[in-house]
Formats: C-alpha cells, structure tokens, sequence
C-alpha cells in the first residue's frame, strides 16, 4: 500500500485528488494539508511514502519544504504537482530532492502513474513541454545531476549571463548587453564557472544546449 500525503492550498483540487487516490487499491490518502506551517508536523506524524507538494504554497513555497521533508528517516518520496511548467522550476525541485515534477494539467492516469513511479524511488519529469521534458532527461542521463543541483543555486543575472554566454556571445557583447563593464561580466563568468565546472567558450556552448537554457529569456 502506498500512503500519500497532499499538501495544496486549492480545496477542490486537493478534494479530487483524494477521491481519486482513495479509488485506488494499492493507494490511500493518511494526510492532507494546505497549510505550509504544519507540513513537517504531519507528515512526521503520520510518516507517508509519497508526498504531493504544490510549490505555490504561502510565502515561502513549497519549494522550501522539500529538503527537510526528505531528510526524514522514512525517506519519503516528493512527487511536486505544480503550475510551473518550466525547466527552472524543474531543475529547482530535484536538485532539493524531489523524486518527481508533474504539471496540474496532467491526466488522472498519469499522475495516477507518477505516484507509482515516484514511490519505487524512480524520478518522473512530465511536462507539456516534450522538449523540456527531453531536455532535463538528457542532462540527467549525460550525468549532469550535480549541474542541475548548481544551476538551482545561480542568481537571476548568472543565470542570464550563463544564457548569453550559452549563445556564443562575447564578454563584450554581454556587458552591452546587462549594461555592465567588461569586468562585471568576467567576474560573473568566473563565478559561473566554478559552480557548473566550466572553462572554455565552447564549454558553456555544449552545456547550454544540453541543458536546454540557451534561449534568451533564460
């Protein structure tokens, strides 16, 4: 049997996935909230296998709750059902922990099959993006887990440095660009570097299409 906990601040929603889990044989729902306060509390208490964790929960998200909910010595699984479909929100969960990242817009058959995937501790990602789900896989399988981890932890501008530079672009070009000196950009570029283990132009390249972030909105 696997025990779930849900942890959503939408009634409704969190209402219909109960009926549905609870429809099921081999799962059951032993705890729900929508509170983001009494999240660890109850999910001690009543130690599921699966957890299902909405990031849009209160002022810190459910993003937060992730590492210290898979500390636990029951080791739980925390399958993330969100609104975000992006990659960043993607690379953001696993690299806390999170055993899998679906969308709300997903069928009842697959979350149904996410649960399952999730509590035999194997990682599911589907997005409605097939590119982004393609792509987080891919980086995955080319053994950039750890990558993933460091990209969570980039500022917003390394981030669009690490996309400008990910598109060839020049120091130069990147400093016209942010409206920075050269200088600013190097800095950035070196702070980059050593968190995702990069060197050369062409490196950065190679890792901003594996890791699908050499748009320019990245």
């Amino acid at each position: 049997m696997i025990d779930v906990m849900l942890v959503d601040d939408h009634t409704v929603l969190r209402g219909g996935l109960k009926l549905l889990l609870n429809q099921q044989e081999d799962v059951r729902v032993v705890a729900e909230t929508a509170d983001a306060s009494t999240v660890l509390q109850l999910a001690e208490q009543t130690k599921p296998n699966v957890i299902v964790l909405d990031l849009s929960l209160g002022e810190s998200g459910g993003l937060a709750l992730i590492e210290p909910l898979t500390a636990f010595d029951f080791a739980p699984r925390v399958l993330v059902l969100s609104m975000h479909d992006d990659v960043v929100y993607v690379r953001s969960a696993l690299a806390a922990g999170a055993t899998g990242y679906v969308v709300k817009t997903i069928s009842e058959q697959s979350l149904l099959a996410a649960v399952r995937t999730v509590a035999q501790g194997r990682v599911i990602v589907d997005l409605d993006d097939e590119t982004l789900n393609a792509g987080v896989f891919h980086a995955m399988a080319r053994g950039h887990s750890g990558q993933l981890g460091a990209m969570a932890k980039l500022s917003d501008r390394e981030g669009k440095v690490l996309s400008m530079l990910g598109r060839g672009m020049t120091n130069q070009a990147v400093a016209e660009a942010l409206d920075v000196s050269p200088k600013t950009v190097a800095t950035y570029r070196a702070r980059i570097g050593e968190k995702l283990g990069l060197h050369t132009t062409a490196e950065f390249v190679k890792f901003a299409k594996e890791m699908k972030i050499d748009g320019p909105n990245c």
